[in-house]
């Protein structure tokens, strides 16, 4: 049995390491690995990966490596002896409990009252817009295309939304809603 237990490698393992062995824990340490069949304790005939063509040598050659962020996600590693893969080394699988975090909604942007966006409206947005493009042409050499996109969408949103204000219709819906529930 493996006797030193390190963040790569569980208690759990059949042999002594040898070097190709201490190459793979040294491997998964630099990577932030853990090889997930040394991890549970089982009967030997579980962890055994190859055997040999006389049936009179197996050793725990193969081995699941997984991220240390998963490691707890983890319920099970082993061998199935009975599995028909036509070579001398065992079927190995490893079952994972994954529970997903919930995804967060972004807040969506109200929509505007574009009937408001008319002759005299028109003409203040148009004016507005063009008075603070013009801090963005003196530095469009300087500005990255993403910051560039994000300062363009800014200043179109907060001129609309000073200039029209959001829909009274989208308002309208929300209140009907909820006096219906009521």
């Amino acid at each position: 049995m493996h006797c030193a237990m390190s963040a790569a490698v569980g208690l759990y393992g059949l042999v002594e390491m040898n070097e190709a062995g201490e190459q793979l824990e040294d491997f998964c340490l630099d990577h932030e690995l853990a090889l997930a069949n040394t991890m549970f304790k089982q009967h030997p005939r579980w962890l055994y990966t190859w055997f040999s063509p006389d049936g009179n040598t197996w050793n725990q050659t193969d081995y699941i490596s997984i991220v240390q962020r998963w490691k707890t996600s983890l319920m099970n590693c082993h061998t199935y002896l009975g599995a028909d893969c036509d070579t001398d080394h065992q079927l190995l699988a490893e079952t994972l409990k994954v529970t997903l975090a919930k995804r967060q909604r972004q807040h969506s942007i109200l929509p505007l009252n574009l009937e408001e966006l008319k002759e005299e409206k028109a003409v203040q947005f148009v004016a507005e817009i063009t008075k603070r493009f013009t801090a963005f042409e003196a530095a469009q050499n300087e500005i990255t295309p993403e910051d560039l996109w994000k300062g363009t969408k800014t200043v179109l949103l907060d001129v609309a939304r000073e200039t029209t204000g959001s829909s009274s219709r989208n308002r309208d819906l929300r209140s009907n809603q909820g006096k219906e529930r009521n």
